[in-house]
């Protein structure tokens, strides 16, 4: 998802880099091990700053 988000230039590795610390922060505050989809989609979409549908 961020990769290709990336590859169209709709994400720069800046934002690349953010959205992945903020899925980590929310792994994070759900005691996981590692990101899930659902938390790289969740922080693209709080980055991006559209209401989950």
């Amino acid at each position: 998802m961020l990769d290709q988000a990336l590859d169209t230039g709709s994400l720069t590795l800046r934002g690349y880099d953010r959205i992945l610390r903020l899925a980590w922060t929310l792994c994070d505050l759900r005691g996981a091990n590692r990101p899930t989809r659902e938390d790289v989609f969740t922080a693209l979409t709080l980055r991006e700053g559209h209401p989950e549908s």
